[in-house]
């Protein structure tokens, strides 16, 4: 039986949500696929960012690498600083009633991103539970039910944050980078959620590598995913990228995937591949592209 295709595609910003999940969700409808959108549901302060940039050279440089300004736009590198910080998929219900009735699932990525990304290790368990209660409440109120899948901001989690998030009403998790689908052991025990993580690097770690052109991203990014040999291999996209000056390359990346075998969505997938998941210890880690460790999962021996 084939291995299950899956996309996952994160909305960070303002702009990513109105103009970059349109744009997705006509390729994705010319390629006759489906995807999960991990929807960031408050305020874009995309522009907090620059703090980073004055303190973490390692930051300063996948900003340079990546090219942000044009990746981005100078009104989203300002919004909540110099500019007023702008809702994101609460300001845009007509778009998450598209994305739903074409098939795709909405899922929960953030409520604040940028803090969330930022300041997670700061967080006491109150802040934690008020991001997951304004985000479940916010998509609640976009969709008319309860969230099925949740993916953290940057793949960032704490071990407080896992067993919190176990409290919510979420059937899967995807917050792992690289590594098997699997369970999680924390120092709070075995946690309930089963995990997700995305296969091989994004776009954004593709740049600095010097890969250029839609044609040849498109195929370096299918050849991470698939060189995968999990029960799912997830494409992880971005509509501030893919969904921006990178559109074209989803018409080289879509149908390579679509030929590898069955899509699904992340919530579709799931009750297939849950009796034989390991359970792996969490750990942090730094990946080649990343400015930051992500949360990803190591052998319990």
């Amino acid at each position: 039986m084939s291995t299950p295709i899956c996309l996952k595609i994160d909305v960070d910003t303002h702009d990513g949500m109105g103009y970059g999940v349109p744009r997705l969700l006509d390729a994705l409808k010319r390629h006759r696929m489906r995807a999960t959108f991990f929807l960031s549901l408050g305020p874009d302060r995309s522009g907090k960012a620059m703090i980073q940039v004055l303190t973490n050279p390692r930051f300063l440089l996948k900003m340079v690498g990546t090219g942000a300004p044009s990746l981005y736009g100078w009104r989203t590198i300002l919004s909540g600083t110099v500019l007023p910080a702008r809702p994101i998929a609460t300001a845009f219900p007509d778009v998450v009633k598209r994305l739903e009735a074409e098939g795709h699932e909405a899922a929960v990525h953030a409520w604040d991103h940028r803090s969330w990304q930022d300041e997670l290790p700061r967080f006491k368990a109150h802040r934690i539970r008020a991001h997951y209660d304004r985000a479940c409440d916010a998509f609640h109120r976009l969709t008319g039910h309860d969230p099925v899948g949740v993916g953290a901001p940057a793949w960032m989690t704490t071990e407080n944050s896992l067993a919190i998030q176990d409290g919510y009403p979420f059937q899967y998790a995807s917050d792992l980078r690289g590594g098997p689908a699997c369970r999680l052991l924390t120092r709070h025990g075995e946690r309930r959620l089963a995990q997700f993580p995305g296969t091989g690097a994004c776009l954004e770690e593709l740049l600095p590598r010097g890969i250029a052109g839609d044609e040849a991203l498109g195929q370096a990014l299918a050849r991470e995913v698939l060189a995968g040999q999990d029960v799912l291999r997830i494409a992880t996209l971005h509509a501030e990228v893919e969904g921006g000056i990178f559109h074209g390359v989803l018409e080289h990346l879509l149908p390579r995937l679509r030929e590898a075998g069955p899509n699904k969505t992340l919530a579709e997938a799931t009750p297939g591949v849950m009796s034989a998941l390991p359970l792996r210890r969490w750990r942090m880690r730094q990946f080649p592209g990343r400015a930051f460790p992500v949360t990803t999962s190591a052998p319990l021996l």
